[in-house]
């Protein structure tokens, strides 16, 4: 059986969300936890990287529409750069319309180009950030 790389292996949710409030209805996985010991969090796992960016570089992801992000994406595939990104980098923001917005926290990128790689619409384009900044290998 051949494995498929990136968005190929998605399916559609077709809108197929639970109508409560609750992540666990409407399909959302539970964030991992971790147990402080062995295992942590996203964020943790982040600060231990030594990740490091200029403050005031520009944005090194770029996102060709964002539109897509809030309306197509969420309703068929359930916004997965949310999950499938190893530094939490990517959220969907409630705006106070009630809208969903797109929200890069690109500090916290540790440059393995999942994005670049899984995003199923192919619109996150992962470029060579400024400054030589990212995670600090040899310190790990």
């Amino acid at each position: 059986m051949r494995a498929h790389a990136g968005y190929e292996a998605y399916k559609k949710i077709n809108g197929r969300l639970g109508a409560s409030g609750d992540k666990a209805a409407q399909g959302e996985p539970e964030r991992f936890k971790g147990d402080g010991t062995l295992t942590f969090d996203r964020l943790t796992d982040v600060y231990h990287s030594g990740t490091r960016h200029e403050e005031d570089q520009p944005c090194h992801l770029r996102v060709a529409d964002t539109n897509i992000c809030a309306t197509k994406c969420v309703e068929e595939y359930g916004n997965p750069c949310q999950y499938f990104c190893p530094a939490a980098v990517y959220e969907m923001a409630k705006e106070t319309n009630g809208g969903l917005k797109l929200k890069i926290n690109a500090a916290n990128c540790v440059h393995c180009k999942t994005c670049d790689i899984a995003d199923p619409y192919q619109i996150i384009d992962w470029v060579v950030p400024e400054g030589g900044g990212g995670p600090n290998y040899e310190g790990m």
